[in-house]
């Protein structure tokens, strides 16, 4: 397991910094915010599909050669992003770092679930967490390059990290082979979303939900707004991604053995919906309510594993592909949401943005809450 742990926190130290540079790096270049969100949205609509098929392929040949596509494509598109100029090259930059978030979530759950049975929950939350912990060092590392130097520093700088994760990758290579042979029809045929329940289909809406209430924000919305609307400067905003990242990975260990009970539920979402309330009133209060939405985040991370586990239990010959299609709904709402929600900021302002993501995470957990009473 340590190993997972290893290549999920270069991943995420590189997928933070690159959530940062890469909407940064286009508003410098004078692309506006429904631009951004156009571009940022590629790589959320290459999970639909992408994901689906490298679960496919390795349910049939394992799951570490998925590690190496992650590790070859991350680095790729790192080095695209170090010669891009206009948003076409920023987009062909997604289209690679698609791939390598394809293919690292692919298999990151089926690793783990198979490295630690009888524990899967508990271990894909610890997972989770050291996603959190990757993305803060991250988010801290790229403000500050981008700070001493230019926002296109970054890149190269997470080009160079990106190389790192080919030693975990390569101890992990036979403990995730499999002795099956690829067979691509197969794979193809992993897009059939037929002959999935209606509970099934469910907890995927569910998972939709608590995306819609963060990833446009933080991977978006909010190092925009502070850049353009509170004058942050990298640092800043490089500062406020890893206090977020933190909090929330503190959270999850400390809550990891905690019940998922309704008082956990109802203390989420008020908190959540308190702190992005708080944001339209007081912007200046920002690095509290940041706190304040992490540990919310991080409090609800347990119940998005919980119902995932329950959807794929007893699947273990189509886990990986159950888990990638249960994704779908999510990434689409996802490659949607970026677009509209800079449709939504140049029409009727921030506020509203933060608004529907408050509703959003209650939404989230009282559901997700339901769920796990059910199982």
């Amino acid at each position: 397991m340590k190993r997972v742990l290893a290549i999920s926190f270069i991943t995420h130290f590189i997928s933070s910094g690159l959530g940062i540079a890469v909407p940064l790096a286009l508003l410098n270049r004078g692309v506006s915010l429904v631009e951004i969100g156009a571009v940022l949205s590629i790589m959320p609509a290459i999970f639909l599909v992408v994901r689906v098929i490298f679960a496919s392929i390795a349910d049939q040949v394992g799951w570490s050669p998925l590690f190496l596509i992650n590790t070859m494509s991350m680095t790729t598109s790192t080095m695209i992003y170090s010669i891009a100029k206009s948003p076409l090259e920023f987009a062909i930059g997604k289209v690679f770092e698609g791939i390598s978030m394809s293919a690292y979530w692919a298999v990151s759950r089926t690793a783990t679930y198979e490295l630690s049975p009888g524990r899967e929950a508990s271990e894909a939350t610890r997972v989770i967490a050291m996603v959190s912990i990757g993305g803060a060092i991250g988010g801290a590392v790229t403000g500050l390059v981008m700070n001493m130097i230019n926002v296109d520093a970054a890149f190269p700088v997470l080009m160079v990290v990106s190389t790192i994760q080919v030693y975990p990758v390569v101890l992990l290579w036979k403990s995730g082979l499999k002795s099956g042979r690829l067979n691509m029809m197969k794979a193809l045929k992993a897009l059939d979303l037929r002959g999935r329940s209606i509970r099934f289909w469910y907890i995927s809406m569910i998972m939709a939900i608590n995306s819609l209430s963060r990833y446009p924000l933080f991977n978006m919305i909010l190092p925009v707004y502070m850049a353009k609307t509170l004058g942050y400067d990298y640092m800043g905003i490089g500062f406020m991604t890893t206090i977020y990242s933190f909090t929330s990975s503190l959270t999850i260990y400390l809550t990891l053995k905690k019940p998922l009970n309704i008082v956990r539920a109802v203390t989420q979402s008020i908190i959540y919906l308190l702190a992005c309330v708080g944001i339209t009133l007081s912007a200046n209060l920002l690095p509290i309510l940041i706190i304040i939405m992490a540990f919310a985040d991080g409090l609800g991370a347990k119940f998005y594993e919980s119902i995932i586990v329950k959807a794929t239990r007893n699947r273990h010959e189509t886990i990986s592909v159950d888990i990638g299609i249960l994704h779908i709904p999510m990434r689409l709402f996802e490659s949607t949401a970026l677009i509209i929600f800079g449709l939504i900021v140049e029409i009727l302002g921030y506020n509203a943005v933060f608004i529907i993501s408050g509703l959003a995470y209650i939404s989230f957990s009282i559901l997700s809450y339901i769920e796990t009473r059910r199982m």
